[in-house]
């Protein structure tokens, strides 16, 4: 009853029941129901497919949200979920509905929120915490609000959001005279606050109120009454008129914020201030604009929806994405790969002893038969060679470089997932360098152990004057163990933890690209197989030193114990040295190439040369052929001469050589006038007998009288081959 009697002009409700039944009560808001409605036909025109609403439990939000079924029939749009939380919610209510909608089959085209103030911040965080926004975000209320834009800051960018009235309108106040932007800014100096369109409402119910006043020309309830009701008011708020159920008949506004955060209208038409962004950036896409160097980097360019920068600039490359994202000049890397004259000298080097065992082989194989080559053994003559090449041939992987072992993105320069196929060649250059380089020092040292194995077995045998035959078969078990041992190693570390190439950055430029890298072959655990292989070398080393040592008084004329001992002391100095050498110059790759390529070279090429060459020239420039050399004279030792006449002052002290063919082949031992001791040596070959006897007195030490006996069987040897020329028995005896 008192309402009848009263004229109210309300400029916050907008519950269709408030005024339902109330004909002298009239609000200035739309209904809640056609609060959505420009925005959502505004978006379904600009190519919108879905939509998903979300509001919290309260009587004006739901009221809102409510409408969107309808709406969504109306413009065809597939309306896919309609989700209710609490009043007021938080993040924690807030937060799982986000990250339910950025699912692929659930992302919607639009969302409307319809919240009160608090609840658009926490969407808003919300969104941004699972990094994802839909095309289009719509909020009933906040909009333009200060409160909202101090809590998001630059995230309220491209925002939506609905309202009956805005600053930029047209408009012009009929009592007071003010435009929407005149009271707006006077507010603004007033209240220090944005004015929105909850004081604009509220200003343009006392203008219409009093237009009404001043057309009816009474104050009464029912004359002031009919005139709002039939007649339209010009207001800072727009063109107000009220329908049957005395709200107001304005349509709301689609506003939405720019890129400078400032609130446009952008529908209806002819109310726009400026165009709809439809969709909205993406948070890369803004992050990139307002927190990235792309636009005020070295190198500038434009952002780009998905984040990243398009460069301007054809020399430059995008990088990063969001607020990361720049152009950026992407500097030439210094691979430091080796230098293609050293690799070309390398290659040489490798020639060259590939020549030189190829060479020797074929010169053993040829005149295998020679006095001076079937004393060595050809075999091992033959297992020396070829071990030498097989070092050499590790000069090959050495040379063998790659990239980075995942592919780089040209553009960017950011390492890929893809793997590189071409590191799996480098990979395999990586193992074989140890399996090579070990491989054939595994058999050319054991072949020169072998050698001087026998040369010990025969030494033995002397010295107490007892026939020896040292074969093949007496010393392959040798080498068998050496190269055994190495590839049991090999295969372990091969199997475990394999050397792969992996390449460092050394030096990056500011922006982090990498300006110099260096390649290496590297294990995790390699040190715990190489430092096996070295010590099993170096033991074998040292031993076989000790053997040189034993035998050095035995002749060196065809046994090669000199030539043995300085090949083995060669490999160790030049391993001892090259390792010192090697962590010196383990930064420059180039030094470093050149320094392995030069021990292989010069390891491998030593024992060649050092075994071959000596039985080369005296094959060939010394006329040792079939055994026929000529001697003159041999003196071991200070104690003894071997001659074909008597030598010294002293008659006691003689040395005589006398061939006998008589059928007696038995040792004899005599006296002499002075009581010396005398040995007479008998030998047969076949049906002729043979003997050489030797008076000496024994004076002198046994290794001394292995000198002796070891030219009786060269004596006895070369006779034989004089009568035999085929017997390729290669075996000596002593």
């Amino acid at each position: 009853p008192t309402a009848a009697k009263t004229v109210l002009v309300a400029g916050g409700a907008a519950s269709t029941p408030v005024f339902a039944g109330n004909p002298t009560i009239f609000g200035t808001f739309p209904p809640s129901k056609l609060y959505l409605a420009q925005a959502i036909e505004a978006l379904a025109k600009a190519g919108a497919k879905s939509a998903t609403s979300v509001f919290e439990s309260a009587s004006f939000t739901k009221g809102v949200c409510a409408a969107m079924p309808g709406l969504a029939d109306k413009f065809n749009l597939t309306l896919q979920d309609e989700i209710e939380v609490v009043s007021s919610p938080t993040s924690v209510d807030l937060d799982p509905v986000a990250r339910n909608l950025s699912m692929a089959e659930n992302d919607p085209d639009i969302v409307v929120a319809c919240v009160y103030d608090q609840g658009c911040a926490e969407w808003v965080a919300s969104m941004r915490k699972t990094g994802w926004s839909p095309r289009a975000q719509v909020f009933t209320v906040c909009i333009g609000m200060d409160k909202f834009k101090d809590a998001v800051g630059t995230d309220a960018m491209y925002m939506m959001g609905v309202s009956p009235w805005d600053p930029s309108l047209d408009m012009q106040d009929q009592v007071v005279g003010w435009s929407a932007m005149e009271f707006s800014e006077l507010f603004l100096a007033t209240t220090q606050r944005t004015s929105t369109y909850h004081a604009a409402s509220a200003a343009a119910s006392v203008g219409a109120l009093v237009q009404a006043i001043e057309r009816a020309d009474s104050f009464g309830t029912e004359a002031v009454s009919d005139v709002l009701a039939s007649q339209e008011f010009n207001t800072l708020y727009g063109l107000l008129s009220f329908d049957d159920n005395g709200q107001s008949q304005a349509p709301s506004l689609h506003l939405q914020y720019d890129k400078d955060m400032s609130v446009q209208t952008v529908y209806p038409i002819e109310f726009r201030s400026a165009e709809l962004v439809y969709p909205m950036p993406t948070w890369d896409a803004r992050d990139c604009n307002m927190l990235s160097k792309c636009l005020t980097g070295e190198e500038t360019g434009v952002c780009q929806e998905d984040g990243t920068c398009k460069c301007d600039s054809e020399n430059a490359v995008s990088t990063g994405v969001g607020s990361s994202a720049q152009c950026v000049y992407i500097p030439a890397e210094d691979m430091t790969y080796v230098d293609t004259s050293l690799l070309i000298v390398g290659y040489i080097l490798f020639a060259v002893q590939a020549f030189l065992s190829v060479a020797c082989t074929a010169w053993t194989v040829y005149y295998r038969n020679r006095r001076v080559v079937k004393a060595s053994q050809p075999l091992f003559l033959c297992l020396v060679a070829f071990g030498a090449f097989l070092m050499s041939l590790s000069i090959i992987p050495v040379g063998i470089q790659g990239e980075y072992r995942y592919l780089v993105d040209p553009i960017t320069g950011v390492p890929t997932d893809e793997p590189n196929t071409d590191i799996d060649r480098v990979d395999a250059a990586c193992m074989a360098l140890p399996w090579l380089f070990s491989m054939g020092f595994a058999v050319t040292f054991s072949a020169l152990f072998a050698k001087i194995w026998r040369i010990k077995l025969v030494f033995q045998a002397a010295r107490t004057f007892v026939r020896k035959q040292v074969g093949v078969k007496d010393v392959v078990s040798i080498m068998v163990a050496v190269i055994v041992l190495q590839a049991i190693v090999l295969i372990a570390w091969n199997v475990a933890d394999p050397l792969i190439w992996q390449r460092e950055v050394l030096m990056e430029d500011n922006n982090g690209y990498p300006t110099r890298s260096i390649g290496t072959c590297s294990s995790t655990n390699g040190l715990a197989f190489l430092i096996p292989l070295i010590v099993i070398d170096a033991l074998m080393l040292v031993y076989a030193l000790y053997l040189c040592f034993v035998t050095r008084k035995v002749s060196a004329e065809f046994q090669e114990g000199t030539w043995i001992t300085a090949s083995i002391l060669s490999i160790l100095q030049i391993l001892v040295l090259s390792i010192p050498i090697l962590v010196i110059v383990d930064a420059d790759n180039n030094a470093f190439y050149f320094v392995r390529v030069a021990v292989i070279f010069l390891v491998s090429s030593t024992v060649t040369m050092l075994i071959f060459f000596p039985k080369i020239y005296r094959l060939h420039f010394l006329k040792v052929q079939n055994g026929a050399s000529r001697r003159t004279g041999f003196r071991a030792t200070g104690q003894f001469s071997l001659t074909g006449n008597q030598t010294g002052n002293d008659s006691g002290q003689r040395t005589s050589m006398n061939s006998d063919r008589g059928s007696d082949p038995a040792r004899r031992t005599t006296m002499d006038s002075d009581g010396g001791r005398r040995f007479s040596i008998a030998s047969e070959n076949g049906t002729t007998a043979i003997c050489r006897k030797v008076a000496f007195q024994i004076n002198s030490s046994a290794a001394s009288a292995s000198q002796v006996i070891e030219e009786l069987g060269e004596d006895h040897e070369s006779t034989t081959e004089k009568k035999t020329q085929s017997d390729t028995n290669t075996d000596e005896e002593v």
